[in-house]
């Protein structure tokens, strides 16, 4: 039977309901129970790095560069210090609200290119990608509770400035990089996005000094707080930037690791896979989004001299950077051709 009670078709018992909206309440159960579950899976299949244990953090000794990425043991000490929680059951919570934060954030970052709907599917489905490089038993089993967050802020900071939130944008900045240096692909992201200005060359000029201006503002608010956290913790120990592996240049023991052809085929997993999209989806993405690419591409090599990158958790920024643009190229790839004319 159809809704208007008129009897169906001989064919329509054969084909699923379309167009139907999933009851909010069951997403919501959906997204929570998903970031419960990745955040269980996170802190059982990985460990604490003994050169910055959970305490340390907590209590704001750890050394750095461990040491100076705050936000989330500023946001978990009233639970641990005064509620007495046990490290692990803290981090654990922040890991599923940050693991939440990430998928909201990207489909708000998808929503200016693709139907709400599809951004609603395809955020949850980035979750889905990071088992590959954050949970398969590796080299470097390792917990820290500000990679989830890195990734949500990221999507959060592009977001804001595909939205023109600019101001947002700069108050994200600061908290981004109390919680990881790598807050800084922000301010980059939004030239990436906004370079070049639009076509009209009597306002041209202006256009590029405001976006200038504008990126600035988001450099400045990266910088104070850097300077900040850094003076206030100056009396950890360890280096800001680990530039050596004992005393052999990092980029050095990444080239070595590089040398070998069968560590090659690591990376795209260690990017969950999502360059395999790329190699399909290029002529399917947005210009501006494509232009990300080159981003995450600046980023890893970036990681080549203050990262072990045969430790596949460094790369979440970048797979943010790069599954953004893909995941639109997606939607636009599966669309029907137009009819011909």
């Amino acid at each position: 039977m159809r809704p208007d009670g008129s009897p169906a078709g001989p064919d329509e018992h054969l084909s699923p309901r379309t167009g139907a909206d999933v009851p909010r309440g069951r997403a919501w159960l959906a997204l929570l129970l998903l970031a419960v579950g990745y955040a269980a899976l996170r802190l059982a299949m990985n460990r604490e790095f003994e050169g910055a244990p959970w305490d340390l953090l907590l209590d704001f000794r750890a050394a750095k560069p461990f040491g100076l990425r705050v936000l989330v043991p500023l946001l978990a000490w009233p639970f641990h210090s005064l509620l007495r929680m046990p490290a692990a059951w803290v981090f654990a919570l922040f890991e599923a609200l940050a693991t939440i934060g990430l998928s909201l954030a990207i489909t708000a970052a998808l929503r200016p290119f693709v139907p709400a709907r599809w951004a609603s599917a395809l955020g949850p489905l980035f979750i889905l990608l990071l088992p590959v490089p954050f949970l398969l038993q590796h080299r470097w089993p390792v917990f820290y509770p500000y990679d989830t967050p890195a990734m949500a802020l990221i999507a959060a900071g592009v977001a804001l400035i595909l939205a023109d939130r600019w101001r947002s944008a700069a108050a994200l900045c600061f908290f981004a990089t109390l919680n990881r240096e790598s807050a800084a692909l922000i301010p980059a992201a939004a030239l990436a996005l906004h370079w070049p200005v639009q076509k009209d060359m009597s306002k041209k000029p202006s256009k590029i000094r405001l976006l200038l201006l504008r990126t600035l503002a988001l450099i400045a608010a990266v910088a104070l707080a850097r300077l900040l956290v850094g003076t206030i913790l100056s009396a950890n120990p360890g280096a800001p930037l680990q530039f050596f592996v004992d005393t052999t240049p990092r980029l050095l023991a990444n080239l070595a690791w590089l040398e070998h052809p069968a560590n090659w085929l690591l990376l795209p997993a260690y990017l969950g896979f999502v360059p395999l999209a790329w190699a399909l989806l290029t002529p399917a993405m947005p210009a501006r989004l494509r232009r990300l690419g080159w981003i995450a591409l600046v980023y890893i090599g970036a990681l080549l001299w203050v990262a072990n990158i045969d430790e596949p958790r460094v790369y979440g920024e970048a797979m943010v950077l790069l599954y953004l643009p893909a995941a639109v190229g997606l939607h636009r790839w599966l669309q029907p051709p137009a009819p011909p004319v």
